[in-house]
């Protein structure tokens, strides 16, 4: 869908009348519901930002969370780019699209505007070759979403430690219910589950040991999550025929009812508040899986803001101007309110001051607790020719198909390559 709205953009005043006649071309994913569906904030964001100074106009289209990753790819690679997009993901596929210079360079607006909320770690993710290209806004974290009512009903306190998670799944299990709720129908939920379970398996520095040194895959500890994934499907705790199952679907069978647990991220706690009808919901964070791994869980940023090297200088002026105003204070306390959305460098305490969901709160003090010990998603954080052998090679290991060995093997081999060609991202 597309809409023509009208945005601040005091910063460009002093470019004389041209300004006025600037138009920008957005795309971004705030829909009404599923991935991101904050549209409501992002409505009302446009209204608020609109009065405050004078009238460049912005041709805005909504795509679909996941869809708007390949569109803006192919974008880039027919020279078509949107003058500002919001897409994922950064690191590795944003170094891509640096490299071959189809991004603007932000480093002077963040130095114009600050944008204090932007720590190291997301510039690290969102920069190449000692510049940054994109603004991150959202913080994705990874949890458990679980249904209290069934806890409470089978006596099952929230898990503290990976042996009462497994206890608690068993005990679903042996009742009839789905313990935990996944699809994997479009690959890259396995890619999150497996990210999660590989951080509690090995922790940090392991990962980045493989990532950005010189340890291969075939490592005893990556070896040992790729046997934890296995093992939660062939010991039943997932639904039969996961790999057919949607993540919609999914995410539907937990919203019914009829699964215990499902374990996903941040970037659908819209749609998890919005379904939550028929039961008390909460998050619980994963625990470790392996002895003397810290707790932690998976982090980045959901998606991030970025411009076109071929807008022209007014266009980039305006789009900054704009992305000002929908990072302040005060838009912060809307993506919260408004979109469940919460913006890098909020805090739990400015949460609970601005009316946070709940589900919100305890999601976010829970995954900020360990920002120390926090680890890598692994399609942002491989390059992308690594990511699209990691999806249908986790379907293969998850569905029995392919053993542990084997997967990581294959992994080990594609990682070879892609070091070769230069592809490798390291922050």
């Amino acid at each position: 869908m597309q809409r023509l709205i009208s945005i601040s953009v005091g910063a460009i005043l002093a470019a004389g009348s041209a300004a006025a006649e600037t138009a920008i071309t957005q795309w971004d994913q705030f829909s009404q519901s599923g991935i991101t569906a904050a549209g409501p904030a992002m409505d009302e964001l446009i209204a608020t930002c609109k009065p405050a100074l004078d009238g460049v106009s912005v041709l805005r289209t909504v795509a679909p969370s996941i869809g708007i990753r390949d569109s803006y790819r192919l974008a880039v690679s027919a020279g078509k780019t949107p003058d500002l997009a919001y897409t994922w993901p950064a690191a590795s596929v944003l170094a891509g699209y640096a490299r071959v210079g189809a991004l603007a360079k932000l480093d002077k607006y963040y130095d114009q505007y600050g944008w204090p909320q932007v720590n190291e770690f997301y510039k690290g993710r969102n920069s190449y070759d000692g510049h940054i290209y994109a603004v991150p806004m959202e913080q994705d974290l990874m949890g458990v979403y679980f249904n209290r009512d069934l806890f409470a009903e089978k006596g099952i306190s929230v898990p503290t430690t990976y042996a009462e998670f497994q206890a608690a799944a068993e005990a679903f299990k042996a009742d009839g219910i789905v313990p935990v709720s996944f699809g994997n129908r479009d690959r890259w939920p396995a890619t999150n589950t497996f990210s999660l379970i590989l951080g509690l398996t090995v922790g940090l520095q392991a990962e980045q040991d493989v990532f950005f040194g010189d340890t291969a895959w075939t490592n005893a500890g990556f070896k040992q999550a790729a046997e934890n994934f296995q093992a939660w499907a062939s010991d039943g705790y997932f639904p039969r025929g996961f790999n057919g199952i949607g993540y919609d679907e999914a995410n539907a069978l937990f919203l019914s009812g009829r699964a215990a647990m499902t374990i996903t991220g941040t970037w659908v706690l819209q749609d998890m508040i919005r379904g939550a009808d028929k039961f008390d919901m909460g998050v619980f964070m994963m625990p470790p899986m392996a002895d003397g791994v810290a707790a932690g869980t998976m982090w980045g940023e959901g998606s991030q803001w970025q411009l076109s090297s071929t807008t022209s200088a007014e266009g980039q002026d305006a789009a900054a101007a704009y992305l000002n105003c929908l990072l302040s204070d005060e838009s912060r306390k809307v993506w919260v309110q408004k979109g469940h959305t919460v913006t890098i460098g909020t805090t739990p305490e400015e949460l609970a001051e601005w009316g946070a969901d709940p589900v919100v709160q305890e999601f976010f003090e829970g995954g900020l607790a360990t920002t120390e010990t926090n680890f890598y998603d692994l399609h942002t954080t491989l390059p992308e020719s690594v990511t699209q052998v990691l999806y249908p090679e986790l379907q293969r290991l998850v569905g029995g198909e392919a053993s542990a060995d084997e997967f990581l093997e294959t992994m080990q081999a594609a990682w070879e390559v892609a070091i070769a060609n230069g592809e490798r991202w390291i922050p």
